[in-house]
Order: structure tokens, then sequence, then C-alpha cells
């Protein structure tokens, strides 16, 4: 009987102790924070890309040298502006992309426009000199000019480069050719 009561009192003690050790205190109290509402600071005016100018080009012209030397690429070189601010394109073997920022300026030469850095595919190809010159007066660009459906982009030292739709571009047909 003693073993007994002695559990028991053992047994009351332990839970008294496990009582006070899970007693809860009053959660304190929340005072709510107010924060100022932010505004968002005024931004430069970008202008968006205009419809025009969005879209496939395809190069039918290059003037070098302040546009006194002309030449006309031996392949198919092709320039997509999109409306994210991108431009990419295939520069006749390899594919390259980069940024594109209108500047909102009005030039001389046309409406500004800065076009780089530009990457690019790393292919050999037979026309790498016309690619490579191609990208550089690519990234030169300074101002552009739509009219219609022909695209000029003019450079900082007065190189021009002359696209057109692909739509618009004449292509040999059958009845074209020379009997």
């Amino acid at each position: 009987m003693k073993s007994v009561f002695f559990i028991m009192m053992v047994l009351a003690i332990l839970a008294v102790l496990l009582a006070g050790c899970t007693s809860q205190q009053p959660a304190p109290a929340v005072t709510p924070v107010t924060t100022p509402v932010a505004t968002a600071a005024p931004t430069a005016s970008v202008p968006a890309v205009p419809e025009n100018l969005a879209g496939n080009w395809q190069l039918t012209t290059m003037g070098i040298q302040n546009g006194t030397a002309i030449t006309h690429p031996t392949t198919t070189i092709i320039l997509n502006i999109g409306s994210d601010e991108t431009v990419s394109g295939n520069g006749g073997c390899n594919n390259y992309n980069g940024p594109f920022v209108l500047t909102g300026t009005t030039t001389p030469k046309g409406q500004g426009i800065t076009i780089g850095p530009l990457t690019s595919t790393k292919m050999y190809c037979e026309t790498s000199a016309q690619e490579t010159q191609y990208l550089a007066l690519l990234t030169d660009t300074m101002a552009y000019v739509v009219d219609g459906s022909q695209l000029s982009l003019t450079g900082k030292e007065q190189n021009v480069l002359i696209y057109q739709r692909p739509s618009t571009i004449p292509t040999v047909t059958e009845g074209m050719l020379p009997a």
C-alpha cells in the first residue's frame, strides 16, 4: 500500500509540474503598423515600337564609306525588329540577336535608335567577311527611316543599310526567265 501511495504522490507531483510547463502566456497586443503608400518614380518616356518598324526586313543594299561604296548582299540577310525591343535575324550564315533602344530623338537622318550589343552563332561560311561587315554596320546604327516597305538604317559614320519587306521583293518566276 505504501508503494501505491508513493506512486500516486509521484504522479501528482509530475502532473503539477507538467501543468506549470504548459501554461500559456497571454498574447501580446498587436498594434497595426501603417506604411505610407509608395508612388512610382516617374520614368523617362520610352517610345513604343512603331508598327511600321516592327517585323521582318531583308537587306537589299549596304552603302559603305559614307555611302560611296554600294554593295548588294550575296546571301539573304534578314533583320527582325521585335515589339519587345529586340532585334534578331540571320546575317547570311549565322543567327544573331540583341537589344535595341528607340531614343525618342529626331536626327537629320531619321528617328534615333541604337542597336546592340549583338550576339551571334559562330559558324564559318564563305560569306563571313560580308556578315562581319553587316553586323558592324548594324551595331553602328544611330537613326532609322521607314518609307512604305523600305527601311533605312544610318550609322554614325554615315554608312547605310537598306531593307525591304520580304513580301515586296520581286522573285524570279518561271515566266521571267529568258528563253
